[in-house]
């Protein structure tokens, strides 16, 4: 584009200098705009008449020029015989909303066009392509005001004033049918999506098709690759007939010791007609009962049981997971499939399994959860305040530890967690604990509080009158809000440390903290934040651990400067200081300094790096297509601009699912419905790659009806790279599995793994927490710390030792004869800077100077290929992976190796294992070595806590080590909460915050990808407190000393989540009838991989929220997030106490 405009303006010159002879007359009028005498200017080509001429005036001239079509004038024409509202967003200062002499570049408009009674018609985003042309998204209704029919956004090819579309239902098809050339559209047969709904007032969906003709409904048959629906009761035929949906009954009995019992009278099971049935069939279904899912619940909302099924052979595998509620209200029990509840088990007769494969809940008198088991782990506990916080927690290795050990929680009058820590010398039990506490607590003469108050004087900063207090308890991790003063330790600010316009209007924000380093807890790393007016953190000063010591002149310090009206972030300089030799000063060793550019509607375009003074590197610059979607990466631009030294195409089917990934050094294609199996439900049947001067080379995959990986057959045959022959038990352990010529058989103490025939020696072994602590694979002994993470690993011969803080942060490794420091993506070896991680790659330390090494992914983020600035053509390294991850043969590696391979997390190249950050992680078994934190979430309650994704790697990665999706379901239906609440095992504040605070931080990172889709997420994602705990605070900020009921589940959990879901779904639906696309997975320029509640045909990302201060709190980190990214987004706020979201509430508008 750029060469072109030099030519056109270079023609504008040549022509300004063969006709600037006499006055301004002008015949056969040019296609350019005129804007002055003798000026004219278009945003692509200007035409010249046959016999065009321009007579400029006497020492006049004649401008012709090609205008940035980034920026095009603002000519609006709205319909003024439609209803419309028009949204203006100023992207540069301005004293008025008027577009004169404005451009699109100056002002994001947005109309929508309304019916007579009040429903869109069609939005209008004004110039929102990439090249200027209006964005639209039509809308329909059949004769019963429901939008049956979702039409795909188009650019219109018309007038881009904003206009009304009269048109454009027919100019949308035509656009899909035949993109226009270089548009960067792939034609789309049926652009639209169809829903059938159920012929009755409750207007349930019955089919769900999609984009694309393949997903369109067939007459609601199985001919149609769609989402199908039904609605029915529960039977009592038996299991095994195809027409059974019988339902075990399973009863709580409550002990005397607030002990829960599971009972099952013999042979009983629910009657008939008691249980509401969903019956879910996704895009693959054709027939019969595998492929379906039948989700079960009671009259009260309880869902009872979830039902799934496979083929194997011939025999219909049936999995069932029962959710047990006692007479409160409250989930005592969670019995997988692999538990066999089905046949009916008890505590009575069956304690052993309840223990190894099942889920148990305890409460106390107050419904609080004060006891649960996870499958592979032992028991943990919790002891509460008067206020219902917990503020004791405590594993299972804690608690067999001799005298036992606590872990703490402190809070400030807010319910804001200011401390945490470890507590031992404990002989106590939990109830004993607990007891003490409440009547030490009700004793208004002992002087102990329920919460902290700031102290300069006191013990961290904080008057340390709540429990614990004595000289036994270990600060972790300690945390400032509101303001600077009493920020007791702080070690000083070194030698012309500076600040600079940072804003004093700091009420509610986290100003600092400090953290320990689990090695050495009177070591703490400080953190404190700045801020400007607007609560953009301005200035970051924060401590790192290079030489495995603490120093005030150890530390970096982030300067952030952002555009005043977006808030999009323009800069962002990182300045690396350490100390000197006599660790009396600092020494300034890098300084990175990162640029963004955005184009005219808010996305990144280019991001920009420099190194202390080197050259200012165009890392990466960005094109999109004339809907939205990337279209074209480049990579290394020398001089801050073209040429390129790669650029990678990318292009996308109907659903909008990545396609292909092009470049002279890597091409990826991915095959969805048209490959061998020809799966239509996102699962990717083929995956082919070449790189340059290669053969194509392939991967052919299978799975089973629950969309688990069967088989990977590679080409060319002549390497054989096969893993196949793939099974599951019915909790999803892998049972067998064939790689090369080689068969593995895994044998199972419930989930935990004890050997691999073939592939083993000894058995595996595992602590109180279910981590392996002897890793029969490798013959290693591995010991663990407080969060779970290895913390030493010893052998014959061989030690090796990490250093984390407590949050979870990876400081060092030391394998005896190199010591590795990180540092927030400096990395070290031996005391020098090897590598810093940038936003493409890596710039490698060269003697003071930086090459840039740029990785090239596949849809995963898995490196794939990596070259470096010196050449486009030299493959710097190259690494292919077996479908679990495991690497092939590699062909060429680069010096320094870079060890950031699968998924982008490092390999552990001393046990063969990824450090995903929660867990590590072994692609030689396809086996997490720890249990998921996150298991009891009800999306993966059903699996093995050891699974790795679901065993689907092909489709799916995980960013941290836990769950794929907890964390935005979670954090997404949750912050509807007004009072703390337990939901799936996590314990969350009103507005549901979860108190590790940086998993809710990072949240955005992690997602279920319904589709492939790219990240780049090496980013740790650890708690930021040592155990799951709760906070107690009411939607208006102050402290909440009501009894509130709890537990996973429960009937108020359950209400809460009601109301949340329901908000999100009421607000969900207002803006499909704007053309949304709800629930949308997304992949960021940075490689942040967001799930947001709704996409505006605009591309607006919109994040819903409780009108809570933690609901705008959380909002504001996911704006903060996507600005940075270049994503333009709106917050949308609702009241969670409206009695409209709350069934059986009069003015309850949701379904019934």
């Amino acid at each position: 584009m750029k060469n072109i405009k030099s030519l056109l303006t270079a023609l504008g010159l040549m022509l300004s200098a063969i006709s600037s002879v006499a006055q301004y007359v002008t015949t056969n009028q040019l296609s350019g705009t005129a804007i002055a005498p003798g000026q004219y200017y278009n945003y692509s080509s200007i035409v010249l008449g046959p016999v065009t001429s321009i007579t400029p005036a006497a020492g006049q001239s004649v401008r012709l020029y090609i205008a940035n079509p980034d920026c095009q004038l603002l000519t609006n024409s709205f319909s003024q015989n439609q209803n419309y509202i028009v949204t203006s967003t100023p992207r540069t200062a301005m004293s008025s909303f008027s577009t004169s002499g404005k451009t699109a570049c100056d002002l994001m408009q947005t109309v929508q066009y309304f019916d007579g009674l009040g429903r869109p018609l069609q939005t209008v985003q004004v110039k929102g392509s990439t090249a200027g042309k209006d964005v639209v998204q039509p809308f329909a209704y059949d004769q019963f005001g429901r939008e049956v029919q979702k039409y795909l956004p188009y650019a219109a090819q018309g007038a881009a004033d904003g206009s009304y579309k009269s048109t454009a239902v027919s100019d949308q098809t035509a656009f899909y049918s035949s993109p226009p050339s270089g548009s960067g559209v792939s034609a789309v047969a049926s652009p639209f999506s169809v829903t059938n709904f159920e012929p009755s007032p409750l207007n349930r969906v019955l089919e769900q098709g999609a984009p694309g003709a393949v997903w369109q409904p067939v007459a609601n048959s199985a001919a149609g690759h769609t989402n199908k629906t039904d609605y029915t009761t529960n039977n009592t035929t038996a299991l095994g007939d195809p027409n059974s949906y019988l339902a075990v009954l399973y009863t709580v009995t409550i002990n005397s010791n607030q002990s829960r019992t599971l009972n099952h009278a013999n042979g009983a099971n629910y009657a008939a007609g008691q249980l509401y049935v969903t019956i879910s069939k996704d895009e693959n279904w054709v027939s019969g009962k595998p492929g379906t899912t039948e989700e079960y619940k009671d009259k009260e909302g309880h869902v009872i049981l979830k039902r799934t099924f496979n083929q194997v052979g011939t025999t219909v595998q049936v999995l069932s997971t029962y959710y047990v509620y006692d007479d409160l209200g409250n989930l005592a029990f969670v019995l997988p499939p692999n538990s066999n509840a089905d046949a009916g088990i008890t505590s009575a007769a069956n304690q052993a399994t309840l223990d190894n494969l099942c889920y148990q809940y305890q409460y106390d008198e107050r419904n609080r959860l004060v006891q649960k088991r996870v499958p592979g782990k032992d028991w943990e506990y919790m002891v509460y305040n008067l206020l219902d916080q917990v503020i004791f927690t405590q594993d299972a290795s804690q608690h067999a530890k001799s005298p036992q050990e606590w872990s703490f929680i402190k809070y400030d009058a807010l319910g804001r967690v200011i401390m945490t820590g470890t507590e031992g010398g404990h002989t106590e039990t939990r109830q004993g604990l607990q007891d003490y506490i409440t009547t030490t607590l009700k004793n208004a003469s002992s002087g102990v509080t329920g919460w902290e108050i700031p102290s300069a004087a006191g013990t961290h900063g904080y008057t340390n009158t709540s429990f614990p207090s004595g000289p036994g308890a270990v600060a972790l991790m300690v945390n400032y809000y509101d303001s600077y003063n009493n920020l007791a330790g702080y070690p000083g600010y070194p030698t012309n440390f500076t600040v600079s316009g940072n804003s004093q209007m700091t009420t509610g924000l986290i100003t600092a903290s400090k953290t320990a380093v689990l090695n050495n807890p009177s070591d703490y790393l400080w953190t404190v934040h700045y801020y400007d007016d607007k609560g953009r953190e301005t200035q970051l000063f924060k401590q790192h651990y290079l030489g495995g010591t603490v120093s005030q002149y150890n530390y970096d310090q982030i300067t952030n400067t952002y555009n005043n009206i977006t808030s999009e972030l323009t800069t962002s300089k990182r300045e690396h200081y350490v100390k000197n030799t006599a660790n009396t000063d600092k020494v300034k060793s890098v300084t990175i300094l990162n640029s963004y550019a955005y184009d005219h509607m808010g996305r990144k375009v280019q991001t920009k790096e420099q190194i202390n003074s080197g050259a200012n590197i165009l890392l990466s610059q960005t094109d999109y297509n004339e809907i939205g979607q990337v279209q074209t990466k480049h990579l290394h631009g020398a001089t801050g601009a073209a040429p390129f030294l790669q650029n990678i195409a990318y292009a996308y089917n109907e659903r909008g699912w990545l396609k292909s990934s092009t470049s002279p050094l890597f091409a990826m294609q991915l095959t969805y419905n048209n490959g061998n199996t020809a799966p239509f439900n996102g699962n990717i049947s083929k995956q082919s790659w070449q790189v340059q001067g290669g053969a194509s080379k392939s991967y052919n995959y299978t799975y089973d009806a629950l969309n688990r990986l069967t088989a990977g057959i590679y080409s060319p045959t002549t390497e054989n790279y096969n893993e196949q022959g793939i099974d599951y038990d019915l909790a999803g352990n892998i049972q067998h599995l064939t790689r090369q010529s080689s068969a593995y058989t895994y044998n199972y103490t419930g989930n935990q793994l004890q050997s691999v025939s073939g592939l083993t020696t000894g058995t595996y072994q595992y602590d109180p927490n279910g981590n392996v602590k002897f890793d029969a694979r490798n013959q290693k002994t591995i010991a663990y710390n407080l969060l779970n993470l290895p913390q030493s690993v010893t052998a014959t011969g061989f030690n090796l030792s990490y250093t984390y803080d407590a949050a979870g942060k990876k400081l060092r490794k030391n394998n005896g004869a190199t010591i590795t420091d990180y540092i927030d993506g400096i990395q070290y070896e031996n005391g020098n800077i090897i590598f810093i991680q940038t936003e493409e790659g890596r710039a490698i330390n060269n003697g003071g100077n930086y090459i840039y090494e740029y990785s090239l992914t596949d849809h995963l983020g898995n490196n794939r290929l990596s070259f470096d600035q010196n050449s486009a053509t030299v493959i710097r390294q190259q690494d292919d992976y077996y479908p679990f991850g495991m690497e092939l043969s590699r062909g060429t590696t680069a010096s320094p190796k870079n060890e950031y391979l699968y998924n982008k997390k490092e390999l552990q190249e001393e046990l063969g294992q990824y450090d995903y950050g929660a867990r590590f992680y072994d692609p030689v078994i396809g086996r997490w070595g720890s249990v998921d934190k996150l298991a009891e979430h009800p999306e993966q309650i059903h699996l093995s806590p050891y699974a790795y994704v679901g065993n689907n790697p092909i489709l799916k990665n995980d960013p941290d080590g836990n769950c794929p999706i907890c964390l935005i379901v979670a954090v997404e239906v949750l912050e509807a909460l007004t009072t703390e609440q337990v939901v799936g095992g996590l314990i969350f504040t009103a507005g549901g915050t979860y108190v590790t605070s940086k998993i809710i931080d990072h949240s955005s990172n992690t997602s279920t990808f319904d589709r492939p889709i790219f990240t780049n997420d090496n980013t740790r994602i650890t708690n930021s407190v040592p155990k799951i705990t709760p906070n107690i605070i009411n939607a208006n900020g102050s402290q909440n000393s009501s009894k509130t009921q709890k537990g996973v589940n429960n009937k108020t959990s359950n209400n809460a989540r009601v109301i949340g879901q329901e908000a999100h779904r009421q607000e969900g639906r207002k803006l499909e009838l704007q053309g949304a696309l709800t629930e949308q997975t997304i992949a960021l320029q940075d490689g942040t991989v967001v799930r947001k509640d709704a996409i505006m045909p605009d591309g607006t990302a919109i994040i819903i929220k409780p009108d809570t201060p933690t609901g705008r709190q959380s909002a504001k980190r996911r704006e903060n997030l996507l600005n940075k990214n270049g994503v333009k987004n709106q917050s949308i706020f609702y009241d969670p106490t409206n009695p409209a979201y709350k069934p059986g509430s009069p003015t309850y508008i949701g379904p019934k």
